[in-house]
């Protein structure tokens, strides 16, 4: 039996750790169901929820037409952010991958592409829960001043 010493153990990577101070979330935090509101849902299990949204963050690129634009949230309490997920959460794990994936077969967004972003930690970041947004449809236009 192979047994780790306690300064061999990998450490828990805190928010601290990483920012060098508590995060300071711009929005309280909400329970899912508030967020979801009235929006329509496209997956939702015991794990997570999947629904069009409609708000988009001001740091976002504006929506083109027939643009879809959807966000996943995990119901599970005390996941702040991707950075909370451990291998200890790999329920939780497999089920953001398995509903991002569910919500893509719904409405056919695996027939022409779409992407997932997870925003980690404030200024991105704006409430302490797990939220990935998936997109699809054509990007919008990178301007000319952005392009190197």
């Amino acid at each position: 039996m192979l047994v780790m010493s306690a300064d061999r153990r990998k450490k828990v990577v805190t928010p601290v750790d990483v920012l060098g101070v508590e995060p300071n979330w711009p929005k309280e935090p909400k329970e899912w169901e508030k967020l979801v509101a009235d929006n329509e849902v496209v997956y939702d299990d015991r794990h997570v929820v999947v629904f069009h949204d409609p708000v988009d963050e001001e740091h976002e690129s504006a929506r083109i037409p027939g643009e879809i634009r959807l966000t996943l949230l995990s119901k599970k309490d005390g996941v702040d952010t991707l950075m909370d997920l451990g291998v200890a959460d790999e329920t939780l794990s497999a089920a953001i991958l398995h509903g991002i994936q569910q919500a893509a077969f719904r409405l056919g967004l695996e027939k022409h592409g779409f992407e997932v972003r997870a925003h980690i930690y404030p200024p991105l970041q704006h409430r302490p829960e797990v939220a990935f947004k998936i997109r699809a449809g054509k990007p919008p236009k990178k301007s000319s001043a952005s392009s190197t």
